[in-house]
């Protein structure tokens, strides 16, 4: 069932009972959160802010649970999406100060099985997003039409190994998680342990955190939040763990543990000051990430930029239906600590909003929100339905400046079909859902409202399907009949 956004958001306005706040400071902080939860969407939210050695901020919002009801507490668990990653690359780094590798080791020295098709790819090129290596999140079918089949290491390897480069290793800075697939496998293969059972000894434990676990699709994990995304004007459960085949993007932890991790950096307790000051500097081309933001870098396995002139080093992301966000303002003795349950970037928004409002910033202008688009249910004739009916194939027509490079190798299968009398499309490796017409003649899906679907004829019969949604135009030919068996023959 469905809840209604009206709901959601009137109970976000409640703290959690075992919330703590530091007197004078939290209220301000308090309704700021409120304010971009709202904004955001966000079903349950945990947020830490602190500033000095003090904690200024420290609670839940929201709910953990939906559907129970289940109020979001300061230190309930979540998947996290971000902030873990820079434990990758301390794990890496821990590896270099004890003489078991070298950043300039090429990676056929420790993955010698991976196509690297004449290209010569480092460590260090894979800790600071520079290799070149396409990222199989961005593939489409290989990734999305397998999203529930468990993978072994070597599986998730297969996804991307012998795939078209994305640019020439060193030349320029792309975001790609195969990289730290990659550096998982070679902390594993210098060290003789999973990673899982690397990181708990040598990370975990020597930081003194109690909640912070690996979780996969056979661990029962305390206090583990859902997962949601919007839809409408609710909200419908997300899948948690379909593309977390990472060992890196499996771990379930809290609010505080992950702040207890940052410091345990800034205690020499997981690297040396040196490394950690080689982490946090930027070189070749991660050190101008993007032309629309000069200042914007990257270090070793972590984001180097500002809110304006004040320096932050931290990561956040989003995935699984969670977003996380830890990021440290070290002049400023600043870190803020973020994580939600629900799909989207909300927990970096959170966490900049709390910033400038501490750094005595201007506000960052509200998000703009177009209205929910109310869905036609036109009849379809039958003979429409026919003309229509076929597998098509659909690649990015246009790459916008906002997505990574790695979306031009971009496939996604379609099916539309007629399912007695029901017109239907499917895509490929998740289930089926009706064909709405509109009242202009094109098509949308409940799952994706805002998604524009349309179809190019040529002597009575579509040739090309069209889905454009906002920054992500679809588009491609149709390449066989509406059978079951062509269908699913565009996965081989």
């Amino acid at each position: 069932m469905r809840t209604p956004v009206l709901l959601v958001l009137s109970l976000l306005c409640s703290s959690a009972a075992n919330a703590f706040q530091a007197a004078g400071a939290a209220p301000d902080l308090d309704a700021i959160v409120k304010r971009v939860i709202a904004e955001e969407h966000v079903v349950g939210a945990s947020v830490l802010v602190a500033r000095e050695g003090r904690t200024l901020l420290h609670q839940g919002y929201g709910f953990a649970d939906l559907g129970l009801e289940v109020p979001a507490k300061a230190e309930t668990v979540y998947h996290v999406v971000g902030p873990m990653l820079p434990f990758t690359g301390i794990a890496v780094m821990q590896q270099v100060e004890r003489g078991k590798l070298s950043l300039d080791d090429e990676i056929s020295k420790y993955v010698p099985e991976f196509p690297l098709q004449g290209h010569h790819v480092t460590v260090r090129q894979l800790l600071n997003h520079t290799s070149g290596i396409v990222d199989y999140h961005y593939l489409g079918d290989p990734i999305e039409a397998t999203s529930r089949q468990p993978k072994a290491l070597d599986e998730v390897m297969a996804l991307y190994a012998g795939k078209n480069w994305v640019n020439e290793p060193g030349k320029k800075w792309d975001w790609s998680i195969s990289g730290f697939q990659l550096l998982v496998t070679i902390v594993e293969r210098v060290t003789g342990e999973s990673f899982p059972e690397y990181v708990e000894k040598n990370i975990f434990r020597p930081a003194g955190v109690r909640s912070t676990v690996y979780c996969d699709d056979f661990t029962l994990v305390h206090g583990l939040s859902h997962a949601y995304r919007k839809l409408g004007n609710g909200y419908v459960p997300a899948n948690e763990n379909g593309m977390a085949y990472n060992s890196d993007l499996r771990f379930c932890s809290t609010a505080g543990d992950l702040l207890q991790l940052w410091r345990a950096i800034g205690k020499q307790r997981l690297v040396t000051p040196e490394t950690f000051k080689l982490m946090t500097t930027a070189e070749g081309a991660a050190a101008q990430m993007s032309a629309q933001d000069p200042k914007a870098q990257y270090g070793f396995a972590m984001m180097l930029n500002h809110e304006e002139e004040h320096r932050r080093i931290g990561q956040h992301g989003s995935l699984l239906g969670y977003s996380g966000s830890l990021y440290d303002f070290p002049e400023d003795q600043l870190t803020i600590v973020v994580l939600t349950n629900t799909e989207g970037q909300n927990a970096y928004a959170i966490t900049r909003a709390l910033a400038r409002a501490i750094l005595g910033l201007p506000s960052l202008p509200s998000p703009a929100r177009s209205a929910e688009k109310s869905l036609a249910d036109k009849p379809i004739p039958e003979e429409e339905r026919k003309r229509l009916a076929g597998t098509y194939v659909l690649k990015l027509d246009r790459i916008s400046a906002n997505l990574h490079d790695s979306f031009a190798q971009y496939r996604r299968t379609y099916r539309v079909f007629d399912e007695n009398g029901r017109f239907m499309i499917q895509p490929l490796g998740e289930g089926p859902e009706r064909l709405l017409k509109q009242e202009d003649g094109s098509f949308a899906i409940r799952s994706s409202p805002g998604a524009n679907i349309s179809f190019v004829l040529q002597n009575e019969h579509a040739i090309t399907m069209k889905m454009e949604s906002p920054g992500f135009p679809l588009a491609g030919e149709r390449v066989g009949d509406a059978a079951p068996e062509t269908f699913h023959r565009q996965l081989r």
